[in-house]
């Protein structure tokens, strides 16, 4: 009984994946026309006005480092306007082999929390 009930479940899942998927796509398009009448900016904020609605669209720009390019000029740049500063990071690999064989030391600078379960359902073809 409990394989039917998983079976059902995971049928389930599939649809509402999907309905969920559909939605965020109109959802995305509408608010790529809003933001197409809406902004004015390539970076920043515009704000509009429309009947009942006040609208807030907020426009980004992403930004890729190249770091070997960047410190084959870095010493030209001036040390004020150095702009790439470097952020501690968790190496995951070296942080499993201190684990195991010195656990004790983990709490003292890392804070460990449960993330969400990724769930991934497949038909068997």
């Amino acid at each position: 009984m409990e394989e039917k009930e998983l079976e059902r479940l995971c049928r389930h899942l599939i649809v509402l994946k999907e309905e969920e998927k559909m939605i965020a796509d109109v959802r995305i398009a509408t608010e790529n026309m809003i933001a197409q009448i809406v902004s004015t900016k390539e970076e920043g904020t515009d704000k509009a006005e429309a009947g009942e609605f006040k609208i807030t669209v907020t426009s980004k720009l992403t930004r890729t480092l190249d770091y070997p390019a960047y410190l084959a000029i870095e010493n030209d740049i001036p040390a004020a306007f150095r702009c790439v500063d470097l952020k501690p990071a968790i190496n995951l690999k070296k942080l499993r082999t201190l684990e195991m064989s010195n656990p004790d030391l983990i709490p003292v600078f890392v804070t460990t929390k449960k993330a969400k379960s990724a769930v991934k359902v497949e038909g068997i073809a």
